[in-house]
């Protein structure tokens, strides 16, 4: 018995695979060039050589589509749970100081000075790009205290926050024009630090 015929090919040129790749790509590179308030749906979509329509079927907002650039760009950690708060700290301090390194982390950095006069945008940047790595942190300290390695009155929010900034002020410019980076300094940073969190005990 003959078995049931496919059914007919739909109308219509076939979806483009790769257009989400080269239309993300293409707001990155468009913020780096002109920032937020420069960004243009015109240009975005000349450079990723699209349709307007194309894009527009995929973010129908303006800041959906910023919020999806820059999201490429984030920091997006996991809990390396490792069995130790030194073990966890020396994973996710790799794992930062490479992203902040990259020149990639330079765009989202410019755009961030930028953010605070898009209230809504920024909110959402905020929840997306920067609570989440600091949840992570936070999370690997909350970690520690279940199994009694972290010091009695440590504010694990203020913690993570102290520890992501510190290592980003070791990835500016202004760092390696004075010959300092964060793989230079890896092993006093994390010895200081644990210092400041560790309980007596461990």
């Amino acid at each position: 018995m003959a078995g049931t015929p496919p059914p007919p090919a739909k109308p219509g040129r076939p979806r483009d695979a790769g257009a989400d790749d080269r239309i993300l790509q293409a707001v990155v590179d468009e913020l780096a060039d002109h920032g937020v308030a420069g960004l243009r749906i015109n240009n975005v979509a000349a450079r990723a050589k699209v349709a307007k329509r194309t894009l527009y079927a995929r973010w129908t907002e303006r800041d959906d589509l910023i919020l999806a650039g820059l999201s490429t760009l984030a920091l997006h950690l996991a809990p390396p749970r490792t069995g130790s708060l030194e073990g966890d700290l020396g994973v996710l301090y790799d794992t930062i100081a490479d992203a902040l390194d990259s020149p990639r982390w330079l765009i989202a950095a410019r755009c961030s000075f930028e953010l605070p006069d898009h209230p809504d945008l920024y909110a959402r940047f905020q929840r997306d790009c920067i609570d989440q790595p600091l949840a992570v942190v936070e999370d690997v300290l909350f970690d520690a205290q279940r199994r009694g390695e972290l010091r009695a009155g440590v504010d694990r929010s203020v913690a993570a926050e102290t520890f992501t900034a510190s290592i980003a002020t070791f990835c500016t410019r202004i760092a390696h024009l004075r010959g300092v980076s964060a793989r230079g300094v890896r092993e006093q940073f994390l010895d200081l630090v644990l210092h400041g969190l560790r309980a007596d005990t461990v």
